[in-house]
């Protein structure tokens, strides 16, 4: 009887270990890799739409008092412009109705702050600060985002001029 050689026809088992080993390496490295990039995504949006928001507010401000006669930071005016739940209102009415995400247990995804002072000439410094409440629970980084603006009140003949900053401003229309 003669004795031939067995070719080797199939992998070895450490050969079978090793490279599911490597795959499960690269399995872990891929699985980290999504989570990152869903995560900057998801900070992107947040910021993107944080932003948005400021500048609607800002736009609302703007419009509100660009034709004003009187100004003042006092709080003895006409109307006042506040924000008021979350939202910005003069004499208590939004002054746009956009609703903010429903997403937190306590209603409003951003918590919206809004600061102003006035100089002597007519310009209205302001700026809305959002800081996103929601971010806590869906586990990404709770982003404040600052919008600073000023805008001119050329028709404006009575000023009440401030230094510091004030959360709430009164003005009379035309």
């Amino acid at each position: 009887m003669t004795r031939r050689n067995k070719s080797k026809k199939g992998f070895t088992l450490l050969e079978v270990m090793l490279a599911v080993a490597i795959m499960a390496m690269c399995a872990g490295i891929f699985f980290s890799l999504i989570l990152v990039v869903v995560k900057s995504h998801t900070n992107v949006v947040a910021a993107n739409d944080m932003e948005d928001y400021a500048i609607l507010n800002a736009r609302a401000f703007e419009n509100s008092i660009i034709n004003c006669q009187k100004v003042n930071v006092s709080g003895a005016g006409s109307k006042t412009i506040k924000i008021f739940k979350n939202k910005l209102v003069k004499n208590n009415v939004p002054l746009f109705n956009l609703q903010q995400y429903d997403i937190v247990p306590s209603g409003d995804k951003w918590k919206v702050e809004f600061q102003c002072r006035v100089n002597a000439n007519g310009v209205v410094e302001y700026k809305f600060t959002l800081t996103d409440r929601a971010g806590s629970m869906q586990g990404i980084n709770n982003y404040t985002y600052v919008y600073e603006n000023t805008v001119y009140v050329p028709h404006c003949k009575e000023i009440n001029a401030t230094t510091g900053w004030v959360s709430e401003i009164s003005v009379v229309d035309y």
